[in-house]
């Protein structure tokens, strides 16, 4: 018989699992325990791990117990193990993993003991050390040996080597893990020598900002604990980033930017520079790798050439690492490849990445970005950054530079460098500033003209005569003098507003009627900047254009009000231009006091020109009061129609019933449609029984528009009879689609349950009658609709039964409307057969329309 081969020379692939599982773990019987892949030679002899009754696991070869543990993990957590056994540097080493079961990022408890010694080398969780997996802790086993380290997903090496953190190696020799350095990456292919001095000075603007670090003073080898280097980003020698314990060799600090800027060097400054002595003591880097990317050739190794005297003299001063050419990189790793060995740990007290951004011209390059529009999002931030020295170039550039994005984006840029008035510095550059900003009023998007009106009421002193200028120049298109109107009406100065009353009443109609809305909107005091313009020997135009704005100036001024109302009065009564008496009707209707209705009834009653007389009457129709409503009552006498009108609306949304006599009375002899269906409206609102008998009959014999309207007015009112002719409406074929239509929506607000049945039957004519008239589909979805606002079998019973129309239009109707119906019974089944359609549309709605319902209950 051959002898039996030593364990530790067996070949570990060439092994298979057999796992026993304890009874009281599993539901299954010993004999039939599950049989899984356990690690055993061709030998003839088997590694088995049991559970025993106890729940603790044994390990045996050949049935014979060669190690035996009991797990941390409560029994209902525990998944199955996995058994390895590994020849390690010649020790021979059995691991078990058993994952550990429930919600979570992964964890395995692991086990890691010495066949010969039985000594136990690691007992604890791997896998994830927080909720949502971002640190883990990892122990692996392999014939070189054993190491255990951690991992962190927010910190990480630019090559994409995985980042080893706090890695120890277990000795045989002292039985116990040792800190062991990361390994380091291959030789670069490229090598330079850096030396202190010539380092460009001054804060880089590249937007690299150092975030990841491999270790650090103070966390207490938990990866968890690991921040930001803030020490060697705050360009201050006075604090310095340290590493742990260890000696520093492969530890790396790695730094990202958005920007794009392609690197061009990096400066450095060594050791913990807070004194010479902490200086001498401190360990520092003598070799570095830079890591751009994944390639070899992404990566330089730096030689720090030391001064003679080892620094104590230029401690404080940093090396400068100049690049062979710039690199394109969003991500630089700086790895300690070798140190200088000191008394203390290694420490770096500042390190910065220089782009080809930085230098003495970098304002002036992304001056220039700016206003080309390249990357603004990325670029303004570090413009921003440098503060109010750039205040002056950006303001010369925004001069030269065209309507665009490269414009906003450099009045986006003073807007984040102007914080206060103080900020615009010295005179001659506010002075600079508040020109540049009123010429940037040409051509502004709305966004611009926010910004730009946002900057003006921060400057001391605006622009006032270059906005002035610009309004007034006949040259310029309209958008632009307008929007210069709207800059001098936002500012405060008393120049401003006199600048843009002097303006009204010049003009096309349209920048008038521009001109003149923003005037009224104007900063007060207003009403008597308004008065000082109403100089005798104005023009009618100007005059009438200031008329309406000292009207609207004296609706927010209520000292002002008796003065404007004198005025208005006074242009009434004297021998004005009908242009200056329609804004000083208009003016007073926007008063609305008093003193101005008693004026507007008298000018009514008085006035010979019929259009005056009508806008008389519009503008009393907004004012209460008995004195409006006589004249109202009047005007559905006047001779003017577009009067009679006004006056009629204005009447019936009173809500006075004692003023139906006189609407029935006028409706009955006026002989103009348009004022009709006034009347007939009003008489929809007040709904008295004359009123409706007279609606009624405007159904029967007047024109089509009017007829809709006294429907509505009929339905509105509850008229007893409103029902029944609607429900004949919507079954008459001599009807418009549009008649039957609105008979549908009216009968859906009276929701009477007495017309579902006749309705229902109304809906089965429709199917019918749309087949030859498409416009009577929309009346039949306004009549299922309709029907499921009333609600009831009929209802339901309808609905169901346009669902066997071939056309998905009406099938959607019916869908929509049994969604509403929510019937449990029929409804329910129509929607479940409908949820089968073929056709996209219809199933989608059915499976909605059914949820809905199901939530509802």
């Amino acid at each position: 018989m051959a002898a039996r081969p030593r364990l530790d020379q067996r070949e570990p692939r060439r092994y298979r699992t057999v796992i026993v599982l304890s009874p009281r773990r599993f539901p299954f019987s010993a004999l039939t325990a599950t049989l899984l892949l356990l690690a055993f030679p061709r030998a003839a002899f088997a590694w088995e791990a049991a559970s025993d009754v106890s729940g603790t696991i044994e390990i045996r070869d050949g049935g014979k117990i060669v190690a035996s543990f009991s797990p941390k993990t409560p029994k209902e957590l525990r998944g199955l193990p996995i058994v390895r056994h590994v020849s390690v540097t010649g020790h021979r080493v059995l691991e078990v993993r058993m994952p550990i079961l429930g919600e979570g990022p992964k964890r395995e408890e692991v086990w890691v003991t010495e066949l010969l010694g039985k000594k136990v080398i690691w007992w604890d969780q791997a896998g994830a050390r927080d909720v949502d997996g971002e640190t883990s802790q990892e122990i692996i086993v392999t014939e070189k040996g054993i190491a255990e380290f951690q991992t962190a997903a927010r910190l990480y090496r630019c090559d994409g080597a995985p980042a080893q953190l706090f890695r120890r190696a277990w000795d045989f020799a002292s039985h116990a893990f040792r800190p062991e350095p990361p390994a380091l990456p291959p030789t670069a292919p490229s090598n330079i020598r850096a030396h202190r001095g010539d380092a460009p000075t001054g804060k880089p603007l590249g937007g690299f900002h150092f975030h990841a670090v491999s270790s650090s003073t103070g966390v207490q080898g938990d990866a968890r604990r690991l921040s930001a280097p803030t020490a060697v980003n705050d360009d201050d020698p006075s604090t310095a980033w340290t590493a742990d314990a260890r000696a520093g060799r492969g530890e790396f600090i790695t730094a990202r930017s958005s920007v794009g800027f392609a690197i061009t060097g990096l400066r450095i400054l060594p050791g913990d520079t807070r004194s010479a002595q902490t200086f001498a003591a401190s360990t520092r880097p003598r070799r570095l790798t830079l890591l751009f990317g994944r390639g070899a050739e992404q990566s330089l190794d730096v030689d720090l050439v030391e001064d003679s005297d080892g620094g104590a003299r230029r401690f404080r001063q940093p090396f400068w690492i100049p690049l062979p050419k710039p690199v394109a990189a969003s991500c630089v790793t700086v790895m300690i490849r070798e140190v200088k060995a000191g008394h203390a740990a290694t420490a770096i007290a500042d390190m910065a990445v220089m782009t080809e951004i930085d230098g003495p011209q970098a304002v002036d390059r992304l001056v220039a970005d700016l206003a080309a529009g390249t990357s603004c999002e990325t670029r303004r931030p570090l413009l921003v950054s440098i503060g109010p020295v750039a205040l002056d170039k950006v303001t010369a550039a925004l001069a030269q530079t065209p309507a665009g994005p490269g414009r906003t984006c450099l009045i986006e840029t003073l807007a984040a460098l102007m914080p206060s008035p103080s900020a615009t510095g010295s005179q001659p550059v506010a002075a600079a500033l508040a020109s540049t900003l009123a010429a940037s009023l040409i051509g502004a998007t709305p966004d611009e003209e926010k910004l730009v009106f946002a900057l003006l009421a921060r400057l001391p002193e605006p622009p006032l005569p270059a906005i002035a200028a610009l309004l007034a120049d006949e040259t310029r298109g309209e958008p632009d003098r307008l929007r210069a109107a709207r800059a001098l009406a936002l500012l405060i100065q008393p120049e401003a507003r006199r600048a843009l009353l002097a303006a009204l009443g010049k003009g096309s109609p349209s920048l008038r009627a521009g001109l003149r809305e923003t005037a009224a909107g104007a900063k007060p005091p207003l009403a008597q900047a308004t008065l000082d313009a109403l100089a005798p020997g104005s023009a009618p135009g100007q005059r009438a254009d200031l008329l309406f704005v000292l009207a609207a100036a004296a609706t927010r001024e209520p000292e002002r009000v008796a003065a404007a109302v004198e005025v208005l009065r006074a242009t009434l009564q004297g021998a004005a231009s009908f242009e200056e008496q329609a804004r000083a009707v208009q003016g007073l209707g926007m008063i609305g006091n008093a003193a101005a209705a008693a004026e507007l009834v008298a000018f009514r009653a008085r006035a010979s020109d019929s259009v005056l007389r009508f806008f008389a009457t519009r503008e009393l129709a907004g004012i209460s009061g008995p004195e409006a409503g006589l004249a109202l009552r009047a005007a559905l006498l006047d001779s003017d129609p577009r009067a009679r009108e006004a006056a009629a609306l204005a009447l019936g949304q009173r809500h006075d019933k004692s003023l139906a006599r006189e609407i029935i009375d006028a409706a009955k002899q006026e002989p103009w449609p348009g004022v009709r269906r006034a009347e007939v409206t009003a008489l929809g609102d007040l709904c008295v029984a004359e009123g409706n008998n007279l609606l009624l009959r405007a159904y029967e014999k007047d024109v089509n528009d009017i007829r809709m309207t006294a429907l509505s007015g009929l339905a509105h009112c509850r008229d007893w009879r409103a029902s029944a002719l609607l429900v004949r409406v919507l079954g008459r074929l001599p009807e418009s689609a549009d008649m039957r239509s609105l008979a549908a929506r009216l009968l859906a607000d009276m929701k009477d349950p007495r017309t579902a049945a006749p309705m229902a039957a109304a809906l089965k004519r429709l199917q019918t009658e749309s087949q030859s008239d498409l416009s009577l589909e929309g009346t039949a979805t306004d009549t299922v609709m309709a029907l499921a606002a009333i609600g009831g079998k009929n209802s339901v019973a309808a609905a169901a039964s346009l669902l066997g129309d071939q056309r998905p239009s009406l099938q959607k109707a019916a869908v929509q409307a049994l969604g509403r119906l929510c019937d449990p019974g029929a409804g329910a089944a129509a929607l479940r057969t409908a949820a089968q359609s073929k056709d996209e549309s219809v199933s989608v709605a059915a499976a909605m329309a059914t949820e809905h319902c199901r939530n509802l209950r």
